[in-house]
């Protein structure tokens, strides 16, 4: 389960803060100045594609991060997903809470729950199978 939290929490940072330095550069080097790529990057909106990209990837994690957790956890897989994920998104959600609107920052939450959960189902299944298999 904290290996869930981690790799759901960091890694979405980690993701965030790269993509983030990533965008910036492309910025920087098609000649914007650099007081202008950070107005840029403060300004942008969740409906932005540099953002759709960033919420994509970051659900990527939370799937990843929902199956490992069940996979490592083999019994009360939802139990110990559910808890992983709200210590996550809880910390995230704190975290980005006035850089977006309340809806979007509800709409963000619920995102990681249902990722999270999905990853957590696809584990379940995987052990149910493991579990099928040797026995």
């Amino acid at each position: 389960m904290l290996y869930a939290f981690l790799i759901d929490f960091l890694g979405s940072n980690l993701l965030g803060f790269v993509l983030g330095i990533a965008y910036g550069m492309v910025l920087t080097l098609r000649g914007m100045p650099l007081d202008e790529v950070q107005a840029h990057m403060a300004a942008l909106t969740w409906h932005s594609p540099f953002m759709l990209l960033t919420i994509l990837l970051g659900t990527s994690i939370s799937v990843l991060a929902g199956f490992l957790c069940a996979r490592s956890a083999k019994r009360h897989e939802y139990r110990c997903a559910v808890i992983a994920v709200t210590l996550s998104s809880g910390l995230m959600t704190w975290l980005i809470w006035d850089q977006f609107s309340m809806a979007v920052s509800l709409g963000l939450l619920l995102l990681s729950y249902a990722a999270f959960l999905t990853g957590a189902r696809w584990g379940c299944l995987a052990n149910r199978k493991a579990l099928a298999i040797a026995g």
